[in-house]
């Protein structure tokens, strides 16, 4: 029995983390088993190509380039803006830190459609922009403002910015300041400081947030819908329209495959690249 109480609190991680492995296999690895089965499946036990050669034309290539010129776009405005946001919060904030913080975070709070939706109202012809543009003048007619990429763009760049400053912040955060000050006392300007100390450190948190948000730009579905009109084609909403559209699951479950293996090759070039290209430029500058 002694053996037993043992083996129980030397395995009690084990046990406390079953549920999450429970989960994971629930709604990860079962799901992505099915779109596998579902591509490949002709039959019970028998496998096809077909779905996949449906899908070989330019139009779904070209709607898996659009999208991923759209999350190149939206990850790179994102981690541009970021990174200063984030730097501030870790290492200039102090006092207003944790209210800043708060403020950074309530967004989180609200209800995603709610967060998306409520873009809808001001950027709409009878908006809160247009409103204010017309009272003062500045127009005379209405701005078009929706149902285009414009107000895709923006929406995505408003909702995905905290998950790029959140990993900055959670890697600057831990940035010693005093290797700025050692920096600076051995003859480097703020800039010099900056690109051979701060910004190296940080490269986990740049890849992190970065990806992170490409992936989720990647796969959008709610805001092309209400913002973009349908007009446009991304890789999440003919995904959607496979499957609870025409109904078309092996379609559907092929043309996500393939655009998740172009993702995932996009991801494998840009991190290549970005790091190359960062080591170059550290190079250079050193």
């Amino acid at each position: 029995m002694k053996n037993l109480k043992e083996k129980f609190f030397d395995n009690i991680p084990f046990f406390v983390s079953v549920p999450a492995i429970l989960w994971q296999v629930l709604f990860l690895c079962l799901p992505i088993l099915f779109i596998f089965y579902m591509a490949l499946a002709n039959g019970l036990f028998a496998f096809t190509f077909e779905y996949f050669r449906g899908i070989l034309d330019w139009v779904h290539l070209r709607i898996i380039v659009r999208s991923l010129l759209v999350a190149m776009l939206n990850a790179s405005l994102c981690l541009l803006i970021a990174y200063p946001v984030a730097y501030f919060l870790a290492l200039k904030a102090k006092k207003m830190k944790n209210f800043l913080l708060f403020l950074l975070t309530l967004p989180a709070w609200v209800n995603f459609l709610i967060q998306v939706y409520s873009w809808f109202f001001v950027l709409e012809r009878n908006g809160i922009i247009n409103k204010i543009l017309l009272s003062t003048g500045i127009i005379s007619d209405p701005l078009h403002m929706i149902n285009n990429q414009f107000a895709i763009s923006l929406v995505m760049f408003h909702i995905y910015l905290p998950f790029m400053i959140v990993p900055l912040y959670n890697i600057l955060e831990k940035f010693d300041p005093q290797l700025i000050d050692a920096s600076l006392d051995l003859g480097a300007n703020r800039i010099v400081t900056f690109f051979r100390i701060t910004f190296p450190l940080s490269l986990s948190g740049v890849y992190l947030g970065f990806f992170l948000v490409f992936v989720m730009t990647f796969g959008e579905v709610v805001i092309p819908m209400f913002l973009g009109g349908n007009k446009t084609l991304f890789v999440g909403t003919l995904i959607s329209e496979y499957f609870f559209g025409a109904r078309n699951m092996h379609t559907g479950a092929a043309f996500t495959l393939l655009s998740s293996m172009f993702m995932g090759a996009t991801l494998l070039l840009l991190y290549i690249l970005m790091k190359n290209k960062i080591k170059t430029s550290l190079s250079l500058k050193g």
